[in-house]
């Protein structure tokens, strides 16, 4: 009998020996996930609060002004994340749109289509009386007279816009680390920089030039479009990747100061979630016409067929039609 205890007493003991190193074991796995899990949470809370800091000093809406194109075509609205969504890019210098890009993004396809315009493009400018350069529209009417006028060319909605002060661009891209970009056309130098052919890393100051040139380039304002379309395509597959993260104070910190937008937090999270895989998948595109002097302007009229060809293409891959 007493044999039969003391063995039923190992075993208790042997059974509680197992439950404390459980314990034991368990403890030390919640330690090591609080040493890993509660920086991790102190840094998201305060990304996010910094986050919602730089947008608020972006977000500029658009005024009652702007035509919403989608609802006046019966459309319903946009359901971020399956819908494609069209955004236009203006780049500001001297109060007029030096750079303007209409990007079309289609979830379902993974594909963005990136149309620059040139500034000298002769178009009508919505609510005002005149017929001229499409960089004009700004400087009559902000961006509400610019995003009327782009939807007025394109026959098509514009969904966001993002405008960025070119003075600031360096900023910008230094923030990001660089981009790299591939020079497929010309050999130059500018701003005492030189660009020879094939890759080149550009830093912030580069950048700035190698996007502005234009009079060395046998395309002309054309090639120059081309390289602002690299640059930006760049600074968005730099977006898209991780190193991003150990820059994010400093991305913060310029697209604040360079940056203004109608895109809201909340839609930017939804955008890079659910178009990450179309924006790093872009075709450029281009309308593109000879110029001519016109009433002492120089302008590029674009032809109709032309043009109602990119209108249809872009309608196309917004699903619109």
């Amino acid at each position: 009998m007493s044999e039969q205890v003391e063995i039923m007493r190992e075993n208790e003991v042997g059974k509680d020996k197992k439950r404390r190193r459980k314990k034991s074991r368990r403890r030390v796995v919640l330690l090591v996930l609080a040493i890993i899990l509660i920086p991790l949470a102190i840094f998201l809370i305060d990304l996010y609060r910094r986050l919602n800091m730089t947008f608020d000093e972006m977000y500029q809406p658009l005024s009652d002004a702007v035509v919403d194109v989608r609802e006046a075509e019966g459309l319903p609205p946009i359901a971020l994340g399956d819908d494609p969504i069209s955004i236009l890019i203006l780049g500001l210098d001297d109060g007029r749109s030096d750079a303007m890009m209409v990007a079309t993004v289609n979830p379902n396809l993974g594909t963005t289509y990136l149309l620059s315009i040139a500034r000298d493009t002769m178009v009508p400018i919505s609510g005002h009386w005149s017929t001229t350069r499409i960089n004009h529209a700004f400087a009559y009417g902000g961006i509400d007279m610019a995003v009327n006028t782009v939807q007025d060319f394109l026959n098509i909605p514009i969904d966001y816009h993002v405008t960025l002060h070119m003075n600031e661009f360096p900023t910008l891209v230094d923030s990001f680390g660089g981009v790299r970009v591939y020079n497929d056309t010309v050999e130059f130098s500018m701003g005492g920089y030189h660009f020879p052919m094939g890759y080149n890393d550009l830093s912030g100051s580069s950048a700035f030039y190698y996007a502005r040139m234009r009079f060395d380039d046998p395309r002309g304002d054309f090639g120059r479009q081309e390289r602002q379309r690299d640059i930006l395509a760049a600074m968005i597959n730099e977006v898209a990747g991780v190193t991003v993260i150990t820059r994010y104070q400093q991305i913060l910190d310029a697209t604040s100061e360079s940056m203004l937008t109608n895109v809201s937090l909340n839609e930017m999270l939804s955008i890079s979630v659910g178009y990450n895989r179309a924006l790093r998948n872009i075709t450029n595109l281009t309308l593109h016409a000879p110029g001519q002097l016109i009433n002492g302007m120089y302008l590029i009229p674009i032809p109709e067929e032309q043009r109602l060809e990119m209108s249809n293409r872009l309608r196309a891959h917004l699903e619109l039609d």
